[in-house]
């Protein structure tokens, strides 16, 4: 067995998303936990491909990142992976780089996970800039609530959003957003990592699927927060980028659900050629 001393390694991937990068690495190099263990936490950040100077500015800012810069975008899963695979640390974090760290957080986590052996993956809350919740805890999706999510009846999806869920409690969940997720590296190599095939979307619920199908729990940790600002890579995607993440939601419904997810088919090409008209038009 490899021997090293990382306890944690911080997983995050960029695309043309310079200001809210730098800000997030700030929030993690000024985080008391990383301050106390910064020889043992990595922080692995992979670039895809950005046409702005984030590749620039963050090796300037912050030299001890291992920045892997990639010469396309390859995804989000796909990166996330390249990073994941030479992670050093015990746990592995996956961050989303359009967060802050709030003090708390990375400690709160990782001791819940030290303490409890049976969580493989522990999340926490996600809140916008200006205080206000993010529900980031979801059920498994069944079909149903894929019909009324994209045709927009999400009153239809209050068990699935568990909207009655107040995130004032550390409870087991089914998924949660992996913005933020740490994750015991051991069973991450057991898994597999992300699916590939999920370039974008629903990788996260396909891995959440996984660490339960190897027996370990996930929870939510309230006393942790982070502040999120928003999917501003993802609103800034592209005509091609956008028709991948179509193509995510379909894959997943249909190797879960498989020729039923064939109804779904049409909702969701609608609602791509609506959002892209949308969109670019």
């Amino acid at each position: 067995m490899e021997n090293n001393n990382k306890i944690l390694s911080i997983v995050i991937v960029n695309w043309n998303a310079e200001k809210l990068t730098l800000e997030c690495l700030e929030s993690i190099y000024t985080d008391p936990f990383f301050g106390k263990n910064s020889e043992k936490t990595e922080i692995i950040l992979i670039d895809n491909n950005s046409s702005d100077n984030s590749v620039e500015k963050i090796s300037g800012k912050f030299p001890s990142v291992n920045l892997i810069s990639n010469k396309e975008n390859q995804g989000y899963a796909i990166a996330c992976n390249s990073g994941m695979k030479i992670a050093k640390g015990k746990y592995v974090l996956l961050l989303g780089n359009d967060t802050a760290l709030k003090p708390g957080a990375l400690s709160d986590c990782f001791n819940f996970l030290e303490n409890n052996e049976n969580c493989g993956a522990a999340g926490c809350r996600l809140v916008y800039p200006d205080g206000r919740l993010q529900g980031n805890c979801k059920r498994f999706p069944k079909l149903k609530n894929a019909f009324y999510t994209y045709l927009s009846l999400n009153n239809l999806n209050r068990d699935y959003d568990m909207a009655w869920f107040d995130y004032n409690s550390t409870i087991e969940v089914d998924q949660i957003a992996t913005t933020f997720l740490m994750i015991r590296n051991v069973l991450l190599k057991k898994i597999g990592y992300f699916n590939e095939q999920f370039r974008i979307l629903y990788n996260d619920v396909d891995l959440c699927r996984k660490i339960y199908e190897n027996g370990f729990k996930i929870f939510f940790i309230h006393t942790a927060e982070v502040i999120h600002a928003g999917s501003h890579s993802t609103n800034r995607a592209n005509f091609k980028v956008r028709r991948v993440m179509y193509c995510d939601i379909y894959r997943y419904f249909r190797d879960n659900f498989g020729f039923k997810a064939n109804l779904l088919f049409p909702v969701l090409l609608v609602r791509f050629l609506i959002v892209s008209l949308f969109k670019f038009h």
